[in-house]
């Protein structure tokens, strides 16, 4: 599945950050994707945590003074 990347406002720093994705996986795991930061977690209850850490790996890997494409 391809899309057009997804952008919401972070209001910790004012900048566009990718919208997360989560994809149930066929062995019941859930993929989330954030940007091209991606990781498997085997539970609902840690999908929250696990976006705030790949937006976290995303923000400092684009640096303060990256544009971001719309």
């Amino acid at each position: 599945m391809n899309s057009a990347p997804s952008y919401v406002m972070n209001d910790d720093s004012n900048r566009l950050t990718p919208v997360a994705k989560i994809r149930s996986l066929e062995d019941g795991n859930l993929m989330v994707t954030v940007g091209e930061f991606r990781s498997i977690v085997g539970s609902h209850h840690l999908v929250q945590e696990k976006i705030i850490r790949l937006t976290s790996y995303w923000l400092k890997a684009h640096g303060p003074d990256d544009n971001n494409p719309l």
